[in-house]
């Protein structure tokens, strides 16, 4: 390990340590798009070690998405959004991102101990590492497809991001 800045000396050094070590990445798992009137939501889950998503709670995290859509497009959204719920290892998030006019998006979390208890996140929440892996993703789809383009958006839909471990032939999924 290479040795850190003296500004990170002591106990900024040993929680950086501690967090690198921690660190395992989060499979994404794109879902089918989401088509409302006026409006496509590419959706996607994310699951910590030992978690895992099924129909019902993509149904209510989507009813819950859909209300913060229509609020995003009373406020200007265009009509193209990213929604992650994140399974999580402390709570289940649901990250609603849609984009807006002038090149702006719109960004909203929410935060619960599971799906059926999600609430707005507290004031200064911001998406989390593996939540960032799928908008970084996003903003590059939203660059190259819709803003650099021909205005492709079904290149756009296409453009899904899948972390989701690869079965190896004859064995069980790497990574689990």
């Amino acid at each position: 390990m290479a040795s850190p800045d003296p500004a990170l000396a002591g106990a900024a050094s040993v929680a950086l340590t501690g967090l690198a070590e921690a660190y395992r990445p989060r499979p994404v798992t794109p879902l089918l798009p989401w088509r409302f009137h006026n409006r496509l939501v590419k959706p996607y889950v994310i699951t910590a070690r030992g978690r895992s998503w099924d129909d019902r709670m993509v149904s209510v995290a989507r009813a819950g998405a859909s209300r913060q859509l229509e609020f995003d497009d009373a406020m200007g959204a265009v009509g193209l959004g990213v929604v992650v719920l994140h399974l999580g290892d402390d709570a289940t998030y649901l990250v609603v991102q849609s984009w807006a006019r002038d090149f702006q998006s719109r960004l909203s979390i929410f935060s619960g101990l599971d799906v059926d208890d999600l609430r707005p996140a507290p004031i200064g929440a911001a998406p989390c590492v593996w939540e960032l892996e799928v908008l970084a993703h996003e903003r590059a789809s939203y660059v190259h497809h819709i803003l650099n383009s021909e205005v492709d958006v079904d290149a756009w839909l296409e453009d899904a991001l899948d972390t989701r471990p690869t079965p190896k032939p004859g064995g069980i999924p790497s990574g689990t």
